[in-house]
């Protein structure tokens, strides 16, 4: 949650170009071929892997696919994880935000119980720093170091990026 007089760090058109460099990277990394699965991280990052699927499948001409993955509820398991099978897959997670790495540890743990990919990668709109796990997003939209007790919010409406604010967290 953002606290009074948030900073804003990308507009809707900035973060809008992001997510579209992040798509042409994962094309060129993927050498143009459509085997690519996305999960995003429930709840952003689903809504950008969402926005990302539509972008890689106007530049490949091909559906693809995206999973909803709950990681950051306690008590999380197999069950929770969609059924799909990523073997021989391009697999990228996507998160909004990646600060400690925690969260991803966990999805990454949940994806590895679908098959063996070809590759795994990480994709995020803004990357925070201070990591805990050694995690690194191969894909990032903006590198913004923050404060411990800042909070980076990014917002969607109607399916498109609205905006990347940065404020004090709410206590």
């Amino acid at each position: 949650m953002i606290g009074e007089n948030p900073f804003l760090l990308m507009n809707a058109s900035r973060t809008d170009r992001a997510i579209t460099r992040i798509a042409r990277q994962i094309v060129e990394d993927s050498r143009g071929q459509a085997n690519i699965i996305l999960f995003g991280i429930e709840e952003r990052g689903d809504k950008l892997a969402q926005i990302l699927s539509l972008r890689l499948e106007d530049i490949l001409n091909e559906r693809i696919p995206y999973h909803k993955l709950e990681v950051k509820h306690p008590g999380v398991d197999e069950q929770t994880t969609p059924p799909v099978n990523i073997s021989g897959s391009n697999v990228i997670i996507i998160d909004d935000v990646i600060f400690s790495g925690k969260t991803m540890h966990h999805a990454f743990e949940l994806v590895m119980r679908l098959g063996e990919p070809e590759w795994v990668r990480l994709a995020v709109l803004i990357d925070r720093g201070h990591r805990i796990y050694p995690i690194e997003a191969q894909y990032v939209g903006l590198v913004s170091p923050t404060k411990l007790n800042e909070h980076v919010s990014c917002t969607f409406d109607d399916g498109k990026p609205n905006g990347v604010w940065l404020g004090a967290e709410k206590i």
